[in-house]
């Protein structure tokens, strides 16, 4: 009977946070009570496996019998089955759905913009530079929106040049991607779910002429790579792509807003920062665990296995709460305080884990790392003008529409 109890006491909490305006504000509280409920749970809501502890979050992620169903969003409360079956409709092959081996092969093609070694010097000193771009614009606004000028230009730009999406055409997808959140949301319309329709297909058929172009004129970038290596077909190459480019300025961009009003909310923690600049990297580790721009990735059981003392049957969908994961008290002292010199900050799992660890992972720290850096350098204060910004609907992805910020120069 407790058990029992317990296990409708937990779908409750899931209810709220998959569906109600606790889910979007602020999660957290949500997450610690189903984690002391039930920090691996079977929801009768969904038939789908609900996973909010860090360590058994870690093991669904680094057990190569939790792999990707092929099929994208599986059905789960709160999603719009008509939403997931036109998504699947035209979803392409990327590592993002597949496994072994076919996942290492995708993986190993759309590497290389990734690699240390550039990572680390004409990469680094070009995204230096579109930083300082960006913050010129703000200083010279005094008052400006840091997700309009800095959040998603900076990332926008650093992954078309990457991946070979010319400055002309890459400020057409961030309100594309919009689309696909407003399509998500609970009680979405049929007029929504059109208009992601549509979105999906412009992305469609952007990257087909993209790649078109580049077989006739080859570039120095992603898409001409994989056109020149010919190891993908048309399919895997939109999918790849596509992939690469939208989660090459979807996490970055909500890391710096989502880390930027963290340490807004928490002045003491940006005034230690502003002191001393060695604390950047450690502070961008905190802010992805504090405030996880993906809140949670799904696995398929491929085959039977055991998490936390539950048997998982094969065929079933596991949802790992990585947001959930990044608060359980379990590993992290005090979770809900906000501590940018958090000594085990980056054990976060906000990039995954194993196989399926988020290929653009040190990309997006360096941004954010240079984004902090420079904001330290050229600005004496930060002020919030808006004690609650706006946020977009849904949970997958945790994403301010607006940061309106007075700016002061040094």
């Amino acid at each position: 009977m407790l058990a029992t109890s317990l296990a409708q006491e937990a779908d409750e909490v899931l209810r709220e946070l998959l569906t109600g305006p606790g889910g979007q504000s602020n999660p957290y509280p949500l997450y610690d009570a189903l984690r002391r409920l039930a920090p691996v749970h079977r929801s009768d809501l969904d038939g789908v496996w609900y996973v909010s502890g860090y360590r058994p979050c870690r093991e669904v992620l680094l057990d190569r019998r939790a792999g990707k169903s092929g099929l994208g969003f599986s059905v789960r409360y709160g999603v719009n089955e008509e939403l997931i079956r036109r998504f699947r409709e035209r979803q392409r092959p990327s590592m993002i759905t597949a496994n072994p081996p076919e996942h290492a092969r995708l993986r190993k093609a759309a590497r290389g913009p990734f690699l240390p070694g550039r990572m680390e010097t004409r990469l680094q000193q070009r995204i230096e530079q579109i930083v300082d771009e960006r913050l010129d614009v703000v200083a010279a606004k005094g008052d400006a929106d840091i997700m309009a000028d800095v959040a998603f230009k900076l990332p926008v730009t650093v992954i078309g040049e990457l991946v070979g999406v010319p400055p002309e055409d890459r400020d057409e997808f961030p309100p594309l991607v919009d689309e696909f959140f407003e399509a998500g949301q609970v009680g979405a319309t049929p007029e929504q779910m059109d208009r992601a329709d549509r979105a999906g297909e412009r992305f469609r058929e952007y990257f087909a002429g993209l790649v078109d172009a580049q077989r006739v004129h080859p570039g120095p970038d992603l898409v001409g790579a994989l056109v020149a290596d010919g190891n993908l077909d048309d399919d895997e190459l939109q999918g790849t792509i596509t992939l690469v480019f939208v989660a090459g300025f979807i996490t970055t961009a909500n890391l710096i807003g989502n880390g930027l009003l963290a340490l807004l909310r928490h002045p003491e923690q940006m005034a230690r920062l502003w002191a001393d600049p060695e604390l950047v990297p450690n502070a961008v580790e905190e802010m992805l665990r504090f405030d996880t721009p993906v809140q949670l990735v799904e696995r398929t059981a491929l085959e039977d296995l055991e998490v936390g003392g539950h048997v998982i049957s094969q065929g079933d969908t596991i949802v790992t709460l990585l947001g959930a994961a990044n608060h359980d008290p379990a590993h992290f002292a005090a979770p809900d305080r906000f501590d940018i010199a958090r000594p085990d900050a980056a054990a976060h799992v906000s990039f995954a884990w194993g196989i399926h660890h988020c290929l653009g992972a040190p990309l997006a720290r360096l941004e954010a790392q240079l984004v902090f850096a420079r904001l330290r350098e050229r600005f004496a204060h930060l002020e919030l003008l808006d004690p609650e910004p706006p946020r977009r609907p849904g949970l997958f992805i945790r994403s301010l529409t607006e940061l309106p910020i007075r700016f002061t120069a040094v």
